[in-house]
């Protein structure tokens, strides 16, 4: 009892849900962990306690996979990032500041953790305080001028070359946000969007000569002033629109202000959900109905959907109301999803590793045979069409999809 004395401490500090959890997994444990003996050569037990260690997150992280270096392992991140704050690790040292970043904050380490912990969000905090200490790259520092100075993560007339993107309907329902990436990357997608919202009798606006990036990209690499002040300025605008619910078609933006414009400290009533999410409210509300195409697709989840979100299902369910649709999922899927390479805005400040996990999951995809790689996420979209270079049409967002079958 004397070795477990501190389990008593750290079980008299949890909250409630977590006290059920702790309880149940010792009067659970001989239920899932008895061993047969006799039936194996391997020390089992040993084996046991090595499948257990919070260290089992590590075969799951896209950063670890692609550069095989254990310091970029999750758990060796969270340590380097430890001493560094302490101050026991200069984060002057640019290698040692360079850690924190080679993560794209997929959640995947998380998804496996026996404690639920996102390393991913952790290390979000420590590249906050090395903005604050000045200890990033200059690539970093050029982004964040960037977004300061064009509104969007890319150039000045992201949105202004697109004319056809601002939307201002009299007493909006909706305000479709537009991601920087999908108006950058991927205007075919937003275009499909327009057509849907308008054909299923949306009023809704878009205000995209005034909007500014949600701020996310800054707030993942740590300019939390200027993810501060893109927060307001979208929330201005939002409140000027008229609209109470804000659809986007990137899901980054949708955690950005659902969740971290709070964690800045501005507080609003605004729903923010995703495309995918309104369009099955839709189709259920008979106002979006969908026709027949024939084809094969995959579909691959944006790891911001399945793990922040827990959305695996409105994506399929949409798929399933169109027929003739063959959807062949990709062996890791759901929340079992893996990286794009593109979170974390990994491919400013480690191009090459970013496309290197864009290329792995890509060659996932596309081991299903299927004729399109369907996602819903811009950032996915981009990271896919990098990997698969000159296949042109092969990546489709679902709204390119639904256009095709709307009736």
């Amino acid at each position: 009892m004397g070795k477990n004395s501190w389990m008593v401490k750290a079980f008299l500090q949890m909250k409630f849900p977590v006290k059920v959890k702790f309880i149940k997994g010792f009067t659970g444990a001989k239920k899932y962990y008895t061993v047969p003996s006799g039936k194996t050569n391997v020390d089992m037990k040993s084996l046991l306690k090595c499948a257990l260690c919070p260290n089992m997150c590590k075969f799951e992280c896209p950063s670890l996979r692609v550069t095989r270096k254990e310091m970029y392992a999750p758990a060796t991140k969270a340590r380097i990032s430890y001493h560094m704050e302490r101050g026991d690790i200069d984060m002057r040292d640019p290698h040692s500041a360079e850690v924190p970043f080679l993560c794209t904050n997929c959640d995947g380490c998380r998804n496996w953790c026996p404690m639920d912990i996102s390393t991913g969000k952790l290390l979000k905090s420590v590249r906050a305080d090395l903005v604050a200490a000045d200890c990033v790259s200059e690539d970093l520092k050029d982004f964040d001028a960037r977004v300061l100075e064009n509104g969007t993560t890319f150039k000045k007339d992201t949105f202004s070359s697109h004319p056809d993107f601002d939307v201002r309907m009299e007493n909006p329902e909706v305000f479709y946000f537009i991601g920087c990436v999908m108006a950058e990357k991927k205007p075919a997608a937003v275009t499909a969007n327009i057509n849907i919202l308008k054909k299923a009798g949306v009023r809704f606006c878009t205000y995209s000569s005034e909007r500014n990036c949600c701020g996310g990209p800054s707030n993942t690499v740590g300019f939390r002033n200027t993810a501060s002040m893109l927060a307001r300025k979208n929330l201005d605008l939002f409140k000027q629109s008229g609209a109470k619910t804000i659809v986007s078609d990137c899901p980054a933006c949708v955690d950005t202000i659902s969740n971290v414009y709070k964690e800045l400290g501005f507080k609003h009533k605004f729903l923010a959900i995703t495309t995918v999410e309104y369009y099955r409210m839709l189709i259920e509300q008979k106002k979006l109905v969908l026709g027949k195409l024939d084809a094969a697709i995959t579909y691959h989840d944006p790891c911001i959907s399945a793990r922040y979100f827990g959305d695996v299902e409105n994506a399929r369910f949409i798929f399933g109301k169109i027929q003739g649709l063959q959807l062949r999922e990709p062996f890791l899927h759901g929340k079992e999803t893996q990286c794009c390479g593109m979170g974390g805005v990994s491919h400013v400040h480690h191009p090459r590793e970013s496309e290197a996990i864009g290329k792995q999951r890509y060659e996932q995809l596309e081991k299903t045979g299927a004729d399109y790689i369907v996602t819903a996420c811009p950032a996915c979209e981009e990271g896919f069409g990098i990997a698969c270079c000159s296949v042109t049409g092969k990546i489709l967002d679902i709204a390119e999809i639904l256009a095709r079958t709307m009736v």
